[in-house]
């Protein structure tokens, strides 16, 4: 009964800089005719039949955006990350990972630009309410008291 859930991932991919405020990856998604500008997101993804939420990270991580991580070291967001949609039920798992690496290898089919945003900046650019909620929960176990 009722719509179809889809169990999904969303990481965070934030690398620290020596001289200044950390940076989150963010990519875009292309325009639609339902979102004309396109907009900016976390990586996202499903978890495949067989795979755990960890494996799936690490797989979405690389597929969309060529970083290699480990899956020791994706932290794991606790809470209940479920989002009603028209035609579906979205249910995340979410993690946060750092990285070294700046540089980035988008996959055309799925993003058409990428960027470096500073972590005061991150909240402005997203366009979904629900990546809002979910950058606020991962800032909190992040950065804690810590300043970004």
């Amino acid at each position: 009964m009722g719509k179809p859930v889809q169990n999904s991932i969303e990481c965070w991919v934030i690398r620290r800089t020596a001289d200044a405020e950390d940076v989150v990856l963010l990519l875009h998604v292309p325009a639609s005719p339902a979102i004309p500008d396109g907009f900016w997101q976390p990586i996202t993804g499903g978890i495949h039949q067989g795979e755990t939420a960890r494996e799936a990270c690490v797989r979405e991580i690389f597929e969309e955006t060529g970083l290699k991580v480990r899956a020791g070291d994706l932290r794991r967001v606790p809470g209940h990350w479920e989002f009603d949609l028209p035609h579906q039920v979205i249910r995340k798992e979410l993690f946060w990972v750092e990285v070294t690496e700046a540089a980035v290898r988008t996959a055309p089919e799925e993003h058409d630009d990428w960027r470096w945003a500073p972590v005061s900046a991150v909240e402005g650019q997203l366009y979904w309410e629900s990546n809002r909620r979910t950058w606020a929960a991962v800032q909190v176990q992040r950065y804690g008291g810590e300043a970004g």
